[in-house]
């Protein structure tokens, strides 16, 4: 058991120095001054996983496309007057929608769009609905950011 124990301790310690040298890598792939870095919430490794994944953001004409690539878009069915929403399509990447989610959690705290968002919707949704609704937020802010190349401000 003991042994067992220590082979544990020792394949934790390797993976997290391999997790350390990857994250070093990513970093040395992205600018330290790309723009994404501006945006409350979004830290050094998910923002180069959003980087590394979406490319150049310019091949997204609007903020519905890129929403629709991060899989973060609303399903909606409409039958004669009734009209029913089914939550997000997750047809896009489900990196960048692990990494949109993530980043909304801690947007929710540090972010003051996304925490004034998350106030106003608290009524309406609840639990993950509500932080898949804050990514969404979090992934449209980001388009725009890297779309007109200005960075974060609160007050726009």
């Amino acid at each position: 058991m003991l042994s067992w124990l220590r082979f544990l301790l020792e394949e934790l310690e390797r993976l997290e120095g391999r997790k350390r040298e990857i994250e070093k890598e990513l970093e040395d792939f992205v600018p330290k001054d790309s723009l994404i870095f501006t945006i409350p919430g979004i830290g050094k490794t998910l923002g180069c996983i959003i980087l590394a994944r979406v490319g150049d953001v310019r091949r997204f004409s609007d903020k519905r496309r890129f929403v629709a690539y991060c899989g973060l878009d609303p399903v909606v069915e409409s039958s004669g007057k009734s009209v029913i929403s089914r939550g997000i399509s997750k047809r896009g990447d489900a990196v960048l929608r692990r990494a949109f989610y993530l980043a909304a959690l801690t947007a929710i705290k540090v972010n003051p769009v996304i925490k004034r968002f998350y106030e106003e919707h608290k009524g309406r949704l609840r639990g993950k609905k509500l932080i898949v609704a804050c990514a969404r937020k979090l992934a449209v802010i980001t388009w725009a950011v890297l779309y007109y190349n200005k960075p974060f401000d609160a007050s726009e």
